[in-house]
């Protein structure tokens, strides 16, 4: 396996929330209980580049959801980015729901990064520190940022198919 090339850099006015998130932020809802705190806006990141970079939530196809606790947290993390036999093959849940970034922003001091460039499942997580981070874990308790590859942005039947292939958590 090879590791996906990450899609949204530079980052892009998609015009709108992609078919494909909606339904991420929908399934996350029914299953986690967890919130939208937003994805379609133009902004640049908050992380003081210079000069500033688009924000991926203005391709369509990030959302932040807000989850109850980080035990809840842990669950979510831990189906997200890990795998499955199915049909006796290992699926990486990673690589079948498209997931290309995902961050928990309170994991540990400084927060914890998966990118799809990195590796499958947890193999793609960087630990971030004081000096390499997302950029905003302070202020961003209880919530996870994620977004979809480009294929599954656009379809959320796709997506949806997916998220429902794989086992329960």
């Amino acid at each position: 396996m090879t590791n996906r090339p990450y899609p949204y850099y530079p980052a892009y006015d998609g015009g709108k929330e992609t078919p494909g998130i909606r339904k991420f932020v929908d399934l996350m809802g029914r299953r986690y209980g967890c919130t939208s705190l937003g994805t379609y806006v133009v902004r640049n990141m908050r992380n003081d580049a210079n000069p500033p970079q688009l924000s991926v939530h203005a391709t369509g196809a990030a959302a932040d959801v807000q989850y109850k606790d980080e035990k809840q947290a842990r669950a979510i993390w831990d189906w997200l980015l890990g795998s499955s036999i199915i049909d006796g093959k290992t699926v990486q849940h990673s690589e079948r729901l498209g997931l290309v970034e995902l961050h928990w922003y309170a994991y540990g001091d400084y927060g914890a990064g998966y990118r799809c460039s990195r590796g499958e499942g947890k193999a793609g997580v960087k630990i971030f520190t004081a000096t390499d981070n997302a950029g905003s874990y302070q202020g961003s308790p209880r919530w996870f940022h994620c977004e979809l590859s480009k294929e599954m942005a656009a379809d959320a039947a796709k997506f949806e198919a997916a998220w429902r292939s794989l086992p329960k958590p």
